[in-house]
């Protein structure tokens, strides 16, 4: 469904330009505007600048990885709640656990499934109902 999230701002951050422009495409066919950033210290530097309602981090990267931007991210107020969903090739479970611990919000495996991406972006961008 093209333009579901229209207005939704993300942050793409992975090193490899080929899997980053991926995801890039998918997430603008349903209308997320999209910047990207080639690791974590450069997605910190956006974020000091931009605001965004998500972050699409993979975990090995230069100079700051995923895991390291998701502890900073959570540690700046302003950028605090932002959902951080990890993108990775590796699907070990003591992967997934230290993302999560980290900051992550959910975690996704490479290569990324297009209907995945959606359910997730619903998921963690659903305003929250209080349980009566």
């Amino acid at each position: 469904m093209a333009g579901r999230f229209e207005g939704l701002k993300s942050l793409v951050v992975d090193d490899y330009e080929n899997t980053r422009k991926r995801l890039v495409n998918q997430l603008q066919k349903f209308g997320l505007a999209v910047t990207e950033a080639s690791n974590g210290v450069e997605a910190l530097e956006i974020l000091r600048k931009q605001k965004f309602d998500l972050i699409f981090t993979d975990i090995v990267m230069p100079e700051m990885d995923g895991f390291e931007l998701c502890e900073e991210v959570r540690k700046i107020p302003e950028t605090r709640a932002i959902p951080i969903v990890v993108v990775s090739t590796h699907v070990d479970g003591n992967y997934i656990i230290k993302a999560l611990r980290m900051g992550a919000d959910d975690y996704l495996s490479k290569p990324i499934e297009e209907g995945l991406v959606e359910k997730v972006i619903a998921r963690i961008t659903a305003p929250v109902t209080p349980k009566e």
